[in-house]
C-alpha cells in the first residue's frame, strides 16, 4: 500500500513525452517534498510536545509550504516548483537554526538539503543553478555564524530542551540522508535496468534490421537475376531473327536492338554477381560491352583494335544504364561507319572521374563525320541526345583525323 501511494506521489506532474532527465528531476523533487514535509511535521509535533507552541505551529505551517510545492509541480511549473521548495526550506533552516540555537542541531538538516540539490540537478548541465543554491546556503550559514545564532534566538528554549531537540534532529537528519542514499541506489538500479532493457531492445531492433537487409539483398539479387534473364530472352529473340537470309538493313536494325538490350543485361548481370546491388564497376562493364559488340560484327572485328583508358570508377545503376547505352551507340556507329573502305582501324574509349564530374570519350581514326550528319534522322543520334539530357550532361563531336565524341556530366 505504501509503495503504491509513494509511487503515485513521486509521479505528480509527469506527462507522457517527458525525457528521462526531466522525469527524474520531477520525481526527485516530489520525493524531496515528501521527506521535507515529514520532517517539518514531526519537528513541529516535537516542539509542541516540548511546549514551544510558536515554533511548533510555524513548523506545521511549512508542511503546507511543501504541499504548495507539490501543487506547483502538478501544474507543470517544474522549474518554479524546484526553486520555490529549495528557497523556502533553506530559509526555514536559516530561521530555525538561529531560533533554537546551535546546540539544537537544526543545522544537521543542511546535509540532506545539499544531497537533494546534488541529486535533483544534473552537475553537467545545471552547474550555475547548483552553485547559486549552494552559495545561498553558505551565505545564510555565515550570517548565523557571524551573529552567533542570536538573530532570532528564542529565550523560551532551555539547554535541556536544545539537547532533546538535538537528539531528535540528529535522528531525523540521518534518516533523511539514509533515505536519499536509498533513493539514489534504487533510482540507479532502475536506470541500469532500463539501460539494459534498451540495449536488449536495440540489439533486437538491430537484428531485425539485419534480417530485413539480408532479405532485401536476396530480393534485389533475385530481381537483377530475373531482369538479366528476361533481357537475355529478348536478346535471344533478336538473335533468332538474324540469319544469312535476313536483308542487310533489317539485320542491322536487329543487331543494334539486340546490342542495346545486351548493354542493359550486362549491368544487371554485374549487379547480380556483385555484393553491392546499386553500383557497377564501369571498367569491367566496358570491357564486357566491347567484347559483345565486337562479336556482333564478325566481318570487321578482326581488323578493328579497341583500346581503353578507364579509371577505377563505380557508377550507380541510374547512371550506368544511360552511360552503357550511349557507349553502345557510339561503338556501334564506329563499327558500322568509321572504317568503310579501310582494312583496319582503331577505337579508343576513355572514361574518368574528377570529384563529382565524369567524362566519357570515344574516338576513332576512321573517315570522320559526314557533312550534315546532325540533320539526318538517326535513331542512334536521337538515343545519344536523349540519354545525355537524362544525365544533365553536355556532349559534342569533333572530326580531326577521325571522329571524337565527348560527354561530360556531374553526379552526386
Amino acid at each position: 500500500m505504501f509503495q503504491k501511494y509513494w509511487s503515485r506521489i513521486s509521479r505528480i506532474g509527469i506527462r507522457e513525452g517527458y525525457d528521462d532527465s526531466l522525469t527524474k528531476r520531477i520525481t526527485l523533487t516530489n520525493q524531496f517534498s515528501i521527506i521535507a514535509l515529514t520532517i517539518f511535521c514531526f519537528s513541529g509535533l516535537n516542539n509542541l510536545w516540548l511546549g514551544d507552541i510558536f515554533s511548533g505551529m510555524l513548523l506545521e505551517g511549512f508542511v503546507l509550504v511543501c504541499l504548495v510545492g507539490l501543487y506547483i509541480n502538478s501544474r507543470h511549473h517544474h522549474d518554479f516548483a524546484i526553486i520555490f521548495l529549495f528557497t523556502t526550506i533553506n530559509l526555514a533552516l536559516f530561521y530555525f537554526s538561529s531560533y533554537s540555537g546551535v546546540l539544537s542541531g537544526t543545522y544537521l538538516y543542511y546535509f540532506p538539503l545539499i544531497l537533494a540539490i546534488a541529486f535533483v540537478f544534473d552537475i553537467r548541465k545545471d552547474r550555475k543553478i547548483i552553485s547559486l543554491n549552494l552559495s545561498f546556503i553558505i551565505l545564510l550559514i555565515l550570517v548565523n555564524l557571524l551573529t552567533g545564532y542570536e538573530l532570532f534566538r528564542s529565550h523560551f528554549i532551555t539547554d535541556e530542551k536544545r539537547y532533546q531537540m538535538f537528539i531528535f534532529n540528529l535522528l531525523f537528519s540521518c534518516l533523511a540522508v539514509g533515505f536519499f542514499i536509498y533513493l539514489t541506489i534504487k533510482n540507479g538500479l532502475k536506470e541500469s535496468e532500463l539501460y539494459s532493457q534498451r540495449i536488449a531492445e536495440h540489439e533486437q531492433a538491430e537484428k531485425k534490421i539485419k534480417e530485413a537487409l539480408a532479405e532485401k539483398e536476396v530480393l534485389l539479387s533475385e530481381l537483377h537475376h530475373r531482369v538479366k534473364n528476361n533481357l537475355a530472352i529478348i536478346s535471344g529473340l533478336f538473335s533468332l531473327k538474324i540469319s544469312n537470309d535476313t536483308p542487310s538493313e533489317a539485320r542491322n536494325v536487329l543487331v543494334e536492338s539486340r546490342n542495346r538490350v545486351i548493354s542493359m543485361s550486362l549491368i544487371h548481370n554485374r549487379l547480380y554477381k556483385n555484393s553491392n546491388f546499386t553500383d557497377v564497376n564501369f571498367e569491367q562493364y566496358i570491357a564486357e560491352l566491347i567484347s559483345e559488340i565486337n562479336a556482333s560484327y564478325p566481318s570487321i572485328s578482326g581488323s578493328v583494335n579497341v583500346t581503353t583508358d578507364i579509371g577505377d570508377v563505380s557508377l550507380n545503376i541510374n547512371i550506368a544504364v544511360p552511360c552503357g547505352l550511349i557507349l553502345n551507340e557510339l561503338l556501334t556507329n564506329c563499327y558500322k561507319h568509321a572504317f568503310v573502305g579501310r582494312n583496319q582501324g582503331t577505337i579508343h574509349v576513355s572514361f574518368h572521374q574528377e570529384k563529382n564530374s565524369y567524362t566519357l570519350s570515344v574516338s576513332d581514326n576512321g573517315i570522320g563525320l559526314v557533312t550534315g550528319y546532325q540533320e539526318k534522322e538517326s535513331l542512334g543520334l536521337s538515343v545519344i541526345e536523349a540519354l545525355s539530357e537524362q544525365l544533365n550532361g553536355t556532349f559534342g563531336y569533333s572530326s580531326a583525323e577521325g571522329t571524337t565524341f565527348a560527354l561530360t556530366f556531374r553526379h552526386g
